[in-house]
């Protein structure tokens, strides 16, 4: 596949040119700006350019349990299929209206995607892009309380929802429309539920039609020629917690979606360059990051066919069969969080399996110690510490390290971010005078850049509290920029807990403890301390006041019953795994320091 269609006709050589430093408040990439993209262009059409052929097929996708295999001309031919069964102007079947462009109107589909990893869940992101059909990715570890919140938060109006989830989507349902205490209404068409079902066979499954029904009928249906919308566009809805608060509904345009995609496509064409490597190789990828966060949603739906690679999808974490995977399948590739890093670190069954095929790995989504990242090389062939990119669900990819001596940049360690990655740019300010500080010098990281998201759905107030200035994302995280333009991890500023590379929100916790039934406790602070393992990730803990009905109950009684009810309501992630503890004032509590 040629290179140059990731370079911008004056970007750097990375070889011949050399990144100059500077001193400016405002500092840009050292690989230069993205090349130009049509302004109405689509995610679908991006990946595949309809004048463009397919390449020779391979397969695309593999269930790391089954061997069951998706090649890309099959992973093509059924997005198209079922992109025609989902088009509101084709023949619809399931009666969709057309979806909302952005969020100042009322009203529109969107649809739900609430699934664990699969090898055909990419194919349902590209057949809702080809379609101009809005989505939104909800984690398929929530409770039903927790999606019962996303869907009324994100407007949810049809969903597909996978068939071992069914139970889930079915108590969230009886929890009715909501809307009394927060405003959100459950707005979701229970004649517009689809299943995901592992048995291809399957037209229906308790009533509902399944993906794979839609798929055969929009194989009979003909598509008239069209013009696919794209660009500034909403494209699909991330479940967030931002840089504060509850969850919310965050808006990705088709502009940032592709340009999420191209940003490492963009790195990876000028790593090749510097190396002297002209076309790319294809790689065997490790599939456990989920794809309904924004670094999967990279991985496995918007580099679809913009560099070959097989991915080995995995449904849920293994690790034993991840090592068994890349022995079988001679995987090149590992894309993985720090706890996973730490673990296969630390295991000894890394000794069993041959790991020779492994070219490279990265970590992502949350913060990797240095001497995890160490402790793993040294299991691999190259050695190489394992490098961790930078970036948050509101901007999927900000800063990374990048290869020694390319536009003659200095080596970026772990426990660095790195440089800035394609496309953006940066400042470091004072979070309170809101003024850029002096290199060298504590202060917030502020991001620009193409692949910053459009705001919150329908949350004005939030989006405003996210954009300091007209473009420029506050990310929440303290940092320091050094002399070579390097970005260092200090510390963060928002209330998020990191709990093996997913965020909980400290105030959804908080919540949940002040509105058990019996009133148990008065106040509530909830942090994130160390889980003792190296790895960087925390776990929630909890200091209540207790009512008088509290107190009335012995403490063992409390505790049992508030994490009980946490445990009813919030998924698994977000529990008090590091314990509850009964003080007279939260307000007297130390300062506690929180990771990524």
């Amino acid at each position: 596949m040629a290179l140059a269609r990731y370079i911008h006709p004056n970007a750097p050589d990375p070889v011949k040119d050399k990144y100059i430093p500077t001193d400016d408040a405002i500092f840009k990439s050292p690989y230069g700006p993205f090349p130009a993209i049509s302004q109405d262009l689509n995610v679908h059409d991006f990946c595949f350019p309809p004048d463009q052929p397919l390449p020779q097929d391979y397969d695309l996708f593999i269930n790391a349990v089954t061997d069951e295999r998706v090649t890309l001309h099959q992973f093509y031919n059924r997005a198209c299929s079922l992109a025609r069964a989902f088009r509101h102007d084709g023949p619809n079947p399931l009666h969709l209206t057309p979806s909302p462009i952005d969020d100042r109107g009322h009203g529109g589909e969107i649809l739900g995607l609430f699934s664990r990893n699969h090898i055909h869940y990419s194919m349902l992101a590209h057949a809702c892009f080809r379609a101009e059909l809005v989505f939104g990715g909800i984690s398929p570890g929530s409770t039903a309380f927790e999606l019962w919140h996303v869907l009324r938060k994100m407007k949810v109006t049809s969903i597909i929802c996978h068939e071992s989830l069914l139970p889930v989507l079915r108590e969230a349902i009886k929890l009715g429309p909501g809307g009394e205490s927060d405003g959100l209404q459950l707005v979701l068409d229970e004649k517009k539920i689809i299943v995901f079902s592992d048995d291809a066979s399957l037209d229906a499954v308790l009533g509902h039609p399944t993906v794979e029904s839609l798929v055969k009928l929009g194989k009979e249906m003909s598509e008239p020629t069209r013009q696919r919308r794209g660009g500034e566009r909403l494209c699909y809805l991330f479940q967030s917690s931002g840089t504060s608060g509850l969850p919310k509904a965050m808006m990705i345009s088709h502009k940032n979606a592709i340009h999420s995609g191209l940003q490492g496509m963009v790195a990876a064409t000028q790593g090749a360059r510097f190396a002297g490597i002209t076309e790319f190789p294809h790689q065997i990828v490790l599939g456990i990051v989920p794809a309904y966060h924004s670094y999967g949603m990279i991985l496995w739906i918007l580099r679809v066919n913009l560099t070959p690679a097989t991915n080995i999808i995995m449904p849920k974490w293994d690790i034993e069969l991840a090592l068994k995977s890349i022995e079988k399948y001679k995987i090149s590739y590992l894309p993985l969080v720090p706890p996973l890093v730490r673990q296969l670190a630390q295991s000894p069954l890394t000794e069993k399996y041959d790991l020779s095929s492994i070219v490279s790995c990265g970590s992502g989504a949350a913060y990797l110690p240095p001497d995890v990242a160490y402790q793993l090389a040294q299991k691999l062939p190259n050695k190489t510490p394992i490098p961790s990119g930078y970036g948050l669900s509101e901007a999927a990819s900000i800063a990374s390290g990048a290869v020694e001596g390319l536009f003659g940049l200095k080596p970026s360690p772990p426990g660095t971010i790195g440089f800035l990655l394609p496309g953006m740019e940066a400042r470091v300010v004072d979070p309170d005078t809101l003024k850029d500080v002096p290199k060298g010098s504590k202060g917030e990281l502020w991001a620009r850049g193409n692949v910053v998201c459009m705001g919150y759905f329908h949350d004005a107030k939030a989006t405003a509290e996210l954009f300091a200035e007209p473009g420029w994302l506050r990310t929440g995280d303290l940092v320091m920029r050094d002399k070579e333009d390097r970005i260092h991890y200090l510390d963060r500023l928002k209330e998020m807990i990191k709990v093996k590379g997913l965020q909980v929100a400290a105030t959804e916790v908080e919540d949940t403890l002040l509105h058990h039934p019996e009133n148990l406790v008065v106040d509530a602070c909830v942090a994130g301390i160390d889980n003792g393992k190296g790895d960087g990730s925390l776990l929630p803990r909890a200091w209540v006041v207790l009512s008088k009905e509290g107190k009335r109950q012995s403490e063992t009684v409390v505790f049992a019953k508030l994490n009980e009810f946490v445990g009813e309501r919030l998924s698994k992630h977000k529990q008090l795994t590091g314990g509850i503890e009964v003080v007279d004032s939260v307000s007297q509590l130390p300062e506690i320091k929180l990771w990524w």
